[in-house]
């Protein structure tokens, strides 16, 4: 059976700065179809390669596929179906299948305006991918399709999505094949040397209002360090990489296995550089550990910053102050890593004056690098629940971060767009006189190709798509060249809001993988209990003041480690699901959940998880006595009072790890009434 993999030919002018990206779903999901016993692989990278309908048409003629598999992001959908259509013009009989994260959340939709779609991959792709052409190999798959987790179709002219396919329980078992990819394509610019994106782990254990990205996960999980490495040393050894990307959402989450990843690669000394995305709260977590970071060639972190105002700080549900990302850039900056923050623009609230606000912040930061991208409403996250009436563009090719989609309530589109221009065009100015002045040789000469790329771009109006800016005269004009009949009424738009309500509860019910509430529950790794010295603890405080003195007092004491923090239940829910935590020493009083139903919360989660339970260790205060009983009866391990002097909570702290249980001395005669329970 010939398959054959399509990148389908779409650019937006933004991350196609930097160079060409290999698309990681090709070698992660041919790797799985090779080991499957699929040999007969082809890709063709029409993004890359700039080739057009009627060269790929010629190419899909010649090879004669079987299967044509495609992706397809938001902005990508409209060519990813144009180019399926094309393949069945050709060849009638091949099976038209399409993934990614937008068929798999608007697969209904997808289906509709493109019936020649034979079958859409919801969610992560390998296993799905290869149940579904096992069957197309043996010319079953008209039978068994009803039966085939994951996947959706039209059957009689109606839409058919089977049950949710449960996430890849072990990462270590992907077999990715990078031999698919014509290397000498992918380039970092900056850099001048070819680029990579291997997955180490997959999933984001946060949930930011304006993101999918956790819902197409489901679970987040991670390589084992070494493993990964022994990736990264085959694309430097085999493929001459010099520098990869870790795409993940959140890669260091989990501290100890990210340290373990840098000792890994300083033992290696492979001699490649990479970097990453992650959040602010990570950094300020890790202060100590950047210089290793950087001695393991992290060069590269771009900051989830995301406002330049706290209320769209706490609107993104970004758990972090202004203060907070300055702070985080300054200690990237002193360890010589280069340090890159994410402005999203085009509110509703947006005014010129906050436009220039988050210029003015990011020359006060210091930033090494500033990129303002546009709030690109994803037609499936939360916030697009919450701002469909204000969003009459359904031309879903310009929801590329580059294109303001929202209008807001007192500018125009144009102005944001001319106003986020000007922040760009002002801040490399005096970047391109600041870079040549960089004491550390690499950095300088990694800044200043990072710069050669905007100007490269810039020069063939590729940037920010510049080629819709026309200068007519003394006036400047941008033709955004939106879709007329992809854009909605007033009325249209309230009536598509009751037609399609969120699809998702976030308590934690699932349900755009899978038809309506059908996402199953994975089952349990075995986990091996601990072995390392260093006691790990997860601090899920609400107050900012009391949250930083546990840090700082528990970090200072031998084998004990703060391995995470959050502010509220809902993310320590969602920290003790992803990371291994030895002790999570909980707030009696959180902001979003009584302590009882948090206890109960984070045992079912833990038991659906592949990380260690933890044990938890509640701080009270004298007023919340009366909660001990039933949060023993929950599943709490100790109890210690809010206030303690830092001694007897690091005793807590390892009594609670080694025993399973600790009760403060002031304590104890309140707990005599349900010893019986613990």
């Amino acid at each position: 059976m010939r398959i054959l993999m399509i990148q389908p030919n779409y650019h937006s002018g933004g991350a196609e700065i930097a160079g060409n990206w290999p698309p990681s779903w090709v070698p992660y999901v041919g790797g799985a179809l090779k080991t499957a016993g699929f040999n007969d692989i082809r890709f063709v990278d029409a993004m890359t390669n700039y080739i057009d309908d009627a060269e790929l048409a010629e190419i899909i003629h010649e090879y004669q596929p079987d299967v044509v598999l495609a992706t397809a992001i938001t902005p990508m959908i409209y060519q990813s179906q144009r180019t399926l259509k094309l393949v069945k013009d050709i060849c009638p009989n091949a099976k038209a299948i399409m993934g990614g994260v937008h068929p798999t959340y608007m697969y209904r939709e997808v289906l509709h305006e493109a019936p020649w779609v034979d079958y859409i991959i919801r969610g992560e792709g390998e296993e799905i991918t290869v149940n579904l052409l096992r069957s197309i190999a043996n010319e079953t798959d008209q039978h068994d399709r009803h039966n085939i987790l994951g996947i959706a179709f039209l059957a009689e002219g109606k839409v058919v999505a089977t049950p949710a396919h449960p996430p890849i329980k072990d990462l270590n078992t992907l077999t990715p094949d990078w031999s698919l990819l014509d290397w000498q394509k992918y380039i970092y610019t900056p850099l001048n040397t070819r680029v990579a994106v291997p997955n180490y782990s997959r999933g984001c254990p946060f949930r930011c209002r304006f993101c999918s990205q956790w819902k197409f996960w489901r679970k987040y999980r991670s390589r084992s360090p070494k493993q990964f490495v022994d990736e990264i040393e085959y694309l430097v050894k085999k493929h001459q990489v010099g520098f990869f990307i870790l795409a993940d959402e959140e890669p260091t989450i989990n501290k100890s296995r990210f340290v373990a990843l840098c000792h890994e690669l300083i033992d290696r000394n492979l001699g490649v550089h990479w970097g990453i995305n992650t959040r602010v709260t990570d950094v300020l977590r890790d202060e100590k550990e950047l210089p290793l970071y950087r001695k393991a060639g992290l060069v590269h972190v771009s900051l989830g910053t995301e406002a330049a105002a706290q209320l769209n700080l706490n609107l993104f549900r970004k758990e972090t102050t202004i203060a907070d990302n300055k702070r985080a850039v300054q200690l990237l900056r002193d360890n010589g890593i280069l340090a890159e923050v994410q402005f999203i623009m085009g509110l509703p609230s947006e005014i010129p004056e906050t436009i220039e606000e988050t210029y003015q912040m990011a020359r006060d930061w210091k930033a090494d690098m500033t990129n303002w991208n546009m709030y690109t409403p994803w037609p499936f996250s939360e916030l697009f629940q919450d701002l469909q009436d204000k969003v009459e563009i359904r031309d879903y090719s310009h929801y590329n971060f580059v294109t303001p989609i929202i209008k807001p309530d007192n500018m125009t589109r144009e102005a944001v767009l001319k106003g986020v221009l000007r922040n760009y065009a002002r801040f490399y100015a005096w970047k391109f006189l600041e870079y040549w002045f960089e004491k550390d040789p690499f950095k300088r000469r990694y800044l200043l190709g990072c710069l050669w790329a905007f100007v490269k771009t810039t020069l063939n109006k590729r940037f920010y798509n510049l080629k819709r800016v026309k200068q007519k005269g003394l006036h400047t004009e941008i033709e955004f060249g939106f879709d007329e009949s992809r854009i909605l009424t007033a009325e249209q738009m309230a009536q598509l809001k009751c037609d399609r309500p969120a699809d998702v509860n976030f308590e934690g019910t699932i349900s755009a993988c899978g038809g309506p509430n059908d996402l199953p529950d994975c089952q349990p790794l075995q986990v091996q209990p601990h072995s390392h010295e260093v006691i790990q603890v997860a601090v899920i405080e609400a107050d900012e003041q009391t949250r930083i003195r546990l840090r700082v007092n528990l970090r200072s004491q031998a084998g004990i480690e703060v391995a995470s923090e959050a502010t509220n239940a809902e993310t320590g829910l969602v920290l003790l699901e992803s990371i291994d935590v030895d002790v999570a020493v909980v707030d009696g009083s959180l902001p979003d959940m009584d302590l009882v139903k948090f206890i109960r919360m984070a045992r079912k989660v833990q038991a659906n998880s592949y990380v260690t339970s933890s044990k938890i260790l509640v701080l009270v205060t004298p007023e919340q006595r009366s909660l001990l009983a039933d949060a023993i009866a929950a599943g709490a391990n100790a109890f210690c009072f809010k206030d303690a002097p830092i001694e007897q909570l690091t005793e807590a702290v390892r009594v609670t790890d080694q025993q399973g249980t600790y009760q403060d001395p002031l304590l104890v005669h309140l707990l005599e009434p349900v010893v019986t329970a613990w």
